[in-house]
């Protein structure tokens, strides 16, 4: 047997063996999140030029995904919404926004170790 086709059949193998335990474990690798619209959302700010994407977890609340250190292009899509941002809170992971009306507190935390995760607006 050729090196070629050693070096195939491992590969395939491994990945038949990683994509199985991936699917066990989905829940604790992606948490409350769908793993095939969160790896779409990922693809789309690695990959697409987007600085902001969309996703919902597994009760079909909208979430918004950022890299780390960029909230400022969801604050950006926020003001193009109308909303104007009277408060950053890094302390507490929060964005507070007024739409002229009221004000609307909206929380983010860690996804993964490039990416914020960002509650939908109510």
């Amino acid at each position: 047997m050729s090196k070629r086709f050693v070096l195939t059949v491992a590969a395939g193998g491994f990945i038949i063996i990683f994509g199985a335990l991936l699917l066990l474990n989905w829940e604790r690798v992606f948490g409350d999140y769908r793993p095939v619209q969160t790896a779409t959302a990922v693809f789309k700010l690695e990959v697409g030029s987007q600085g902001v994407a969309r996703t919902t977890d597994s009760d079909d609340a909208l979430h918004y995904m950022v890299k780390k250190g960029h909230l400022d292009e969801y604050i950006q899509l926020m003001n193009e919404k109308g909303y104007v941002l009277k408060e950053k809170d890094i302390d507490h992971n929060r964005l507070v926004f007024n739409d002229g009306q009221e004000d609307e507190q909206i929380y983010y935390k860690r996804f993964a170790r490039k990416y914020r995760m960002i509650d939908g607006e109510g």
